[in-house]
């Protein structure tokens, strides 16, 4: 029988919204595998996200601090064999840091993939430097590769470009992520490799819309990855 990893990538703004609408988004969303952007990433950051872990009903990976804000989150079901958190290069002290985080997982009895959580900056040349370190990185891993994140630029933009050098959209139509209360831009996404399988792309099934928005200014994207 085919075993299928649950995905979501959220961007949650920093917390500053409802931190208890946080919670029940990320339990009623019942993912195997959560990327966090814009989680905690300053001083006591790993302490910070394991709560919001602890209170989802999940298990902190990675990130934070050491990848200036994305996190990986998983089920109890993942079997994570690998991770680590990166950290980007940025120009000028008031540029908000960057970085990635990056995990082999899998499910009990099956092949890995590379899952990769991103936040691209909001310049055109940041963006460029990061994904030509990002995809060598993915490249490397020789592994089917999931790419998901917030990459503030809307498909048909370079960095959509760029990423299809491993990865590929399986949802041209999917909806608007931005803002949670009036998504007009659809600037968050769950990419994947060309040779997997995925369904069930978009909104989480479960998910209050009122939470959402109570939380944060971005709304969750969702997807089914069927495991090699």
């Amino acid at each position: 029988m085919p075993a299928h990893l649950r995905l979501l990538s959220w961007n949650v703004r920093d917390l500053l919204g409802d931190p208890l609408a946080v919670h029940r988004v990320l339990r009623a969303a019942a993912a195997d595998v959560v990327l966090l952007q814009e989680a905690p990433r300053l001083a006591l950051s790993r302490g910070r996200i394991a709560s919001i872990a602890r209170h989802s009903g999940l298990l902190f990976v990675c990130g934070g601090h050491a990848s200036a804000g994305t996190a990986l989150l998983v089920s109890l079901r993942a079997e994570v064999r690998c991770s680590r958190a990166v950290r980007l290069p940025v120009s000028g002290r008031l540029t908000r840091p960057r970085g990635y985080v990056c995990a082999e997982i899998g499910l009990p009895g099956t092949g890995s993939v590379l899952v990769v959580g991103i936040h691209l900056g909001l310049t055109a040349e940041e963006r460029a430097d990061h994904l030509q370190r990002i995809v060598t990185d993915v490249k490397a891993s020789n592994l089917p590769a999931v790419v998901a994140g917030d990459l503030n630029e809307p498909p048909g933009g370079p960095s959509w470009s760029a990423l299809k050098d491993v990865v590929t959209d399986p949802a041209p139509d999917g909806p608007p992520t931005y803002s949670a209360r009036r998504p007009r831009r659809r600037i968050d996404a769950v990419l994947a490799s060309p040779g997997l399988e995925v369904s069930d792309y978009g909104w989480p099934d479960g998910v209050s819309e009122r939470d959402v928005v109570l939380a944060s200014d971005h709304r969750p994207v969702a997807a089914t990855v069927r495991l090699p």
